[in-house]
């Protein structure tokens, strides 16, 4: 227990890892932005409203101030502005809750946002604390003055955060896919590969007709979920690997799905749990 303590003092969250983190979501969401319309953002559905949705919390979205065309230019401008200053790692103490309030708002406001807009949104949040206490004026340099105690321990426990939200949503993913029959018998990436929407680009279509390479893809994707759980949760040479595979599972699907968004937020997910490091050898202190 004081060995615990003690390692959450001296922690330390201004990493590179966490600028990598934090640079990567904002790009994911700058993307969204800055290649979708408002119509692709907030389609019309049969009986939903025309806009951006802005029922029960989601009303708090940026896109909910005003829902005029002009109104809606300049969320989109402010949006891009706030996301371009995080994604550049300008004083992320002033930046970090523009960024998450921006990456928020349009989750909220989308009529159905993916799994990568809601790790945004989460990821973004949990990241405050760590960056609250960051005085660089880039978060890509190393930091030149200590830490306070106590801004260090919490630090520590939202980096804990970031990474039991990592073990969860991995977690989880391994759990559903083990559930279902077509990722035990190793076709269900074949499937994936094959669907008009989601499918292979013709580049890729050989590999998406392959039997032989459809298992080792289905297997290898469930294998490299399991080694970020287990990895995340270990030291930090253990935590860069899991970014390492973070990096190859979502590289992957980036390449055959296209799914480009979706892997950088992920990829900056598991970055952000790879971030930070203990400044001094932690010893049990003398009672």
């Amino acid at each position: 227990m004081r060995t615990a303590v003690a390692r959450a003092l001296a922690f330390e969250p201004r990493t590179r890892a966490l600028g990598v983190a934090r640079s990567l979501v904002a790009i994911a969401e700058l993307s969204a932005l800055v290649f979708t319309s408002d119509t692709d953002l907030f389609p019309a559905v049969p009986n939903g409203p025309i806009g951006p949705r802005c029922d029960g919390l989601r009303a708090l979205s940026l896109w909910c101030a005003d829902t005029s065309p002009v109104a809606q230019t300049v969320v989109r401008l402010l949006t891009i502005a706030a996301l371009v200053l995080a994604a550049s790692g300008y004083r992320p103490r002033w930046t970090c809750i523009p960024q998450w309030y921006a990456t928020f708002s349009l989750a909220a406001a989308m009529h159905v946002p993916n799994g990568g807009e809601n790790v945004a949104r989460i990821v973004t949040l949990l990241l405050i604390p760590l960056c609250l206490a960051d005085d660089r004026v880039w978060h890509w340099t190393r930091p030149d003055t200590p830490l306070p105690a106590w801004w260090s321990g919490a630090s520590w426990i939202a980096h804990w955060a970031v990474r039991v939200q990592v073990v969860l949503v991995y977690g989880q993913a391994v759990w559903i896919k083990l559930r279902e029959p077509e990722w035990r018998d190793g076709s269900a990436m074949h499937h994936v590969m094959q669907d008009a929407y989601f499918g292979t680009g013709s580049l890729l279509v050989p590999f998406a007709d392959s039997a032989l390479l459809s298992p080792a893809i289905t297997w290898g994707t469930i294998l490299l979920e399991s080694a970020i759980v287990i990895c995340v949760l270990g030291n930090s040479r253990s935590r860069r690997a899991a970014l390492a595979f973070a990096v190859v599972l979502h590289g992957g699907i980036v390449l055959a799905l296209g799914l480009v968004s979706f892997g950088l937020v992920m990829i900056g997910f598991v970055a952000a749990a790879s971030s930070g490091r203990t400044e001094q050898p932690v010893s049990a202190p003398v009672p």
